[in-house]
């Protein structure tokens, strides 16, 4: 990792000797092994090894970005003057103010694990083959996509202004989607699992998991057209959680293109709902000590009691507002530019278990996995409920087919009138059950 952060400060030197304002340079070495399953069989296998470093260098507000996949020592410096030369050319950006200055943040343990590191394609071979032959077991007309992988690797992000970090990384996991035809009916569903040690990580399960989910999605009926009761599962409710925490990303506020525009500080969703974000988690999928701009992350409650606290910043956006960057800028490699994003997120658990939530229900609906995510820009929600079922005098009854939901994410947030005690628990992530004491659903039934 030395030489990654090495050649990182390299660059940025090269850079400040040709004339930049600021800059930061990121560097990083991964491999990525991954199988892929289609209709039951192993259809690829593939190892990648990707190296590269690239440099943003700002001059009069002008930004220059460029890039190179060979870690060398000259290659770096040549790099890094050649994103001075474009950023001489390219137009001022007025809102360009700098970039941030070093902070101290803790170290987050178990974030690579040499047993993950060593594992080679054979493996994630067999972990598929046994995916597919758990869900046959389970019913021997499955048919199952998917696949399993492995990525690791080192990076080292250093900066003009002082920034001067590198990490190790690893993770690994595995995921099946499998269908079950009857005739004209079919059953589908999803299932994975993922970790950043082999400790954490279950292998076994995977497909069964899918197969008889598959199996309760078969006979589905339409429902009557209605406003009811409705209640995420943790995969659905996380992906309402997550569209709703991505709608605060400053970068989006600014440009007038998000829902949430105005509403820093103010009551966006029921006072039952709480959701931190926890960056130090060890061993968590989305756990890191700095932000992609190497400023330190912390927890904190995003939105707290229904409150949304703060938007995500990345030091672009936080210095045009006029306030500190929050630890939420992103990379997505050395090839991408910089943009804002979350780690781990936790619902805070209620006082219920989800059996509970539905026994109180009388004529509603269960959602085990959807999309339902509000329009990042109007916060409109309309979607059709794939993986759902009638809640009926308290009980998951039948399956339910072509219902759709019409909403907005402002009505599905105040209208959470409860949370599970009981949750899905990924690495640093915690899932609890939603329920949302009124929707309007539309159907054919």
């Amino acid at each position: 990792m030395s030489e990654l952060l090495d050649l990182a400060q390299a660059a940025v030197e090269a850079a400040q000797a040709a004339g930049a304002d600021f800059c930061d340079a990121y560097c990083s070495d991964s491999t990525d092994i991954s199988v892929e399953v289609e209709k039951s069989s192993i259809t690829s296998c593939s190892t990648i090894r990707d190296q590269g470093l690239s440099v943003r260098a700002f001059v009069n507000g002008g930004q220059g970005f460029a890039m190179v996949q060979q870690l060398t020592l000259e290659d770096a410096r040549a790099i890094g003057r050649r994103a001075v030369e474009l950023a001489r050319v390219a137009h001022p950006d007025p809102d360009f103010v700098r970039l941030p200055d070093p902070t101290e943040a803790p170290e987050v343990p178990e974030l690579f694990d040499e047993e993950m590191a060593g594992l080679d394609a054979g493996c994630f071979v067999d972990w598929c083959l046994r995916g597919v032959e758990e869900a046959r077991a389970v019913a021997s007309d499955a048919i199952v996509q998917g696949g399993a992988g492995v990525g690791w690797g080192d990076s080292a992000l250093a900066s003009s202004t002082g920034v001067a970090i590198s990490k190790r990384g690893s993770s690994a996991g595995l995921s099946f989607f499998v269908i079950i035809p009857r005739g004209d009916d079919i059953g589908t569903y999803f299932e994975q699992d993922m970790a950043r040690r082999m400790a954490d990580l279950e292998i076994g399960g995977v497909g069964e998991k899918a197969a008889r989910e598959a199996l309760r999605q078969l006979g589905s009926r339409p429902v009557p057209t209605a406003r009811v009761p409705l209640i995420l599962g943790p995969l659905a409710a996380m992906s309402l959680i997550g569209a709703v925490i991505g709608a605060a990303d400053a970068d989006s506020i600014q440009r007038n293109r998000s829902w949430l525009i105005g509403r820093e500080g103010q009551q966006i969703a029921s006072e039952v709902l709480t959701v931190r974000e926890e960056p130090l988690v060890p061993a968590g999928m989305r756990s890191s000590a700095y932000d992609g701009e190497g400023v330190a992350r912390t927890p904190r409650a995003l939105i707290d009691g229904g409150i949304l606290t703060t938007y995500l910043h990345n030091s672009y956006t936080a210095f045009k507002a006029g306030v500190q960057p929050t630890g939420h800028a992103s990379r997505g490699g050395y090839g991408s530019s910089v943009g804002v994003g979350v780690s781990n997120l936790q619902v805070q658990p209620g006082e219920k278990t989800e059996a509970e939530l539905i026994s109180e229900v009388d004529n509603g609906i269960y959602v085990s996995y959807a999309g339902i995510s509000p329009n990042s820009v109007n916060g409109e929600v309309s979607t059709t409920l794939d993986f759902g079922f009638r809640i009926e005098n308290g009980e998951c009854t039948a399956p339910i087919s072509t219902t759709l939901i019409g909403s907005t994410g402002e009505e599905l947030l105040t209208n959470i009138d409860a949370i599970s005690s009981d949750y899905r628990e990924e690495p640093g992530m915690i899932l609890p059950s939603i329920r949302i004491r009124d929707i309007q659903i539309a159907s054919e039934g």
